[in-house]
């Protein structure tokens, strides 16, 4: 197959009118002319942008599809290939499942203990079945979560999990050192009164929490594992050293510029959610991505709890932040396959990586998705926003 006539947008620079060819779901060539032969299956780009697929380290949408309502559960055979027509609808190639596992008796199912051990065991096996897109997982551990430690070391060790992330949402500190960030989210999301807010607040702040020494040889089990470690919501430099001196490489939404500022110094990924560059603000208030873009601390967008978010972000951070595309484009795809190490075969246009790639038009400064493929077989294809009816459907 080829894909011709596309604007290719590699790791460094962007190849006009080039023609991509793949072959047993690999680039073999990155050309800058045009065919010398159309055959069946090749694909007319027209002018729209050729970029690699999406790489999502930090989704919770498995959590919503699953429960989309607090008395509504589906089951995962459906959730999961439900979601997964949507998430390759957003351009998401390949998509880590960040699964919470908070407490045994958490009011939310999806992260009860006993839910998360059976989700990730689902998501591994349905994930070796027909598919259309890739599926890892990404454990969120709480750290209060005392009673599961020797299963979260198990799962490292039996290899179902590809990414861990500890994670300490103590009121007080890290995403909720706003006490009435919390207080709202309880009262407005999760209908509690203010009261029952309240008393939930004094209750987590003072949680017990594992041992410094288990962390630690949790974080050290999952690095010889070649798993890689994220920090979650760092509030000091002082959590920041602590975490990475237990081999984390990856700081997921740093609290302030400071913490973002030494997170990257100390050569750590500095993950942002796309939602939060979208609105150009934190939902919880604190660090803005657009601020920590502006002061070029960030080095990936991952779509926390809203993936349609990834492929705006890009031309967001282009258009609006001023950002070349190749750029743009290696916050969503590139830089998290080296986070993720995944590099050697996803994450940008390179001959000998897996052709997962997208055809993406524009509509006055927007993406329009049009064309998914993995491993080299289009698995979506959004016809009916044909770049030459673009503008008329803009109107």
């Amino acid at each position: 197959m080829k894909i011709y006539h596309g604007k290719i947008v590699t790791p460094d620079q962007i190849i006009e009118q080039g023609t991509l060819t793949v072959e047993d779901g690999a680039i073999t060539a990155i050309d800058r002319k045009e065919p010398d032969r159309i055959e069946p299956g090749d694909i007319d780009a027209k002018g729209s942008w050729v970029m690699p697929g999406i790489i999502d380290s930090h989704s919770d949408a498995i959590e919503i599809e699953m429960e989309p309502r607090p008395t509504s559960k589906f089951p995962i055979d459906l959730s999961f290939f439900e979601l997964e027509k949507k998430l390759a609808s957003e351009g998401i190639t390949t998509i880590f499942h960040a699964v919470s596992l908070m407490k045994r008796n958490t009011v939310r199912w999806p992260r009860q203990n006993e839910t998360v051990f059976e989700l990730i065991d689902d998501i591994n096996r349905l994930a070796k079945g027909s598919h259309l897109i890739r599926h890892k997982t990404h454990l969120r551990y709480e750290i209060a979560n005392v009673d599961a430690a020797g299963q979260v070391a198990g799962l490292i060790r039996e290899g179902k999990i590809d990414e861990l992330s500890l994670t300490d949402h103590t009121p007080g500190q890290g995403q909720y050192r706003d006490l009435e960030v919390q207080r709202r989210l309880l009262v407005g999301l999760r209908h509690y009164s203010e009261q029952e807010a309240d008393e939930i607040i004094r209750e987590t702040m003072h949680q017990a929490k594992l041992d410094p020494e288990t962390i630690r040889e949790l974080a050290y089990l999952a690095f010889r594992k070649g798993i890689p470690v994220a920090s979650h919501d760092d509030d000091t430099l002082e959590k920041l050293e602590i975490i990475h001196g237990w081999k984390a490489s990856i700081s997921e939404f740093p609290i302030t510029l400071e913490v973002a500022r030494s997170a990257k110094d100390m050569g750590l990924f500095v993950v942002m959610g796309a939602p939060n560059l979208l609105l150009g603000k934190s939902h919880s208030n604190n660090l803005s991505a657009r601020e920590a873009v502006r002061e070029g601390l960030v080095d990936m967008m991952c779509s926390d709890y809203y993936p349609s978010s990834l492929l705006h972000a890009v031309f967001e951070l282009h258009y609006e932040l001023g950002m070349t595309l190749p750029h743009a484009v290696n916050m969503v795809t590139l830089n998290p396959a080296r986070a993720m190490k995944l590099n050697h075969i996803l994450g940008s246009i390179e001959t000998g990586k897996k052709a997962d790639l997208l055809i993406v038009a524009e509509s006055g400064q927007k993406p329009v998705l049009q064309t998914v493929i993995v491993d080299g077989k289009k698995i979506c294809e959004l016809s009916y926003l044909d770049p030459e009816h673009v503008d008329t459907f803009a109107e």
